[in-house]
């Protein structure tokens, strides 16, 4: 091997070896930039699969005959979407449907995660473990297209802890069921400091 081959080698590994080197840190900032601190909450508690949140009866005319029908609305985990299903008066699923931006109720698990993921926020847990501090979880969605935690695809529900047994509003906070995750510990529904929020910490 000539001096200038290994020359060669040698500024080609010296580059390989800064890349893997920037590589790590680099991760490591997007992780830190996200802000997200995560919940202590075990895992396995987390939601996954299709998640029904509501189902009625319908029907439609053709030809002068009635065509009865079920709808149902859910939440798939797997596949990060809403979806609209139809079934019919037998059970037989006619089609099935991707919605965007549908809202609709959470079910009992649902809610219960979302009071997990709250009570597990480091920085929420001083707050709401308080005596008389429950969590109200009924399913207001949250969702903006610009958002970087609450766009397409996520599941992002706005959660209120209120004392004196739910009467009065100490934390508002943004859940989001898809990632599993407390987004916005201390969400701001509108002018002011944000609610709940410890100042001087």
């Amino acid at each position: 091997m000539t001096l200038a081959t290994k020359s060669a080698l040698a500024l080609v590994l010296a580059a390989a070896l800064l890349a893997a080197g920037c590589a790590a840190p680099a991760a490591k900032r997007g992780a830190a930039a996200s802000g997200v601190v995560p919940s202590d909450v075990p895992a396995a508690g987390r939601l996954h699969g299709y998640v029904v949140a509501r189902r009625h009866g319908d029907f439609s005319l053709a030809g002068g005959k009635e065509r009865r029908y079920e709808v149902e609305y859910g939440w798939d985990y797997d596949q990060a979407t809403a979806l609209r299903k139809t079934f019919d008066a037998n059970g037989t699923l006619l089609k099935t449907q991707r919605l965007n931006g549908a809202e609709f109720p959470l079910t009992e698990a649902e809610r219960e995660r979302v009071r997990a993921l709250m009570r597990g926020q480091p920085a929420l847990k001083p707050i709401v473990d308080r005596p008389g501090v429950v969590i109200w979880a009924g399913g207001f969605a949250y969702q903006k297209r610009d958002d970087p935690y609450c766009g397409r695809g996520s599941r992002c529900i706005h959660a209120i802890a209120a004392a004196d047994d739910g009467d009065t509003a100490v934390a508002h906070a943004i859940v989001d069921l898809q990632t599993d995750r407390v987004v916005y510990p201390f969400y701001q529904p509108a002018e002011g400091e944000p609610v709940g929020k410890i100042h001087g910490e």
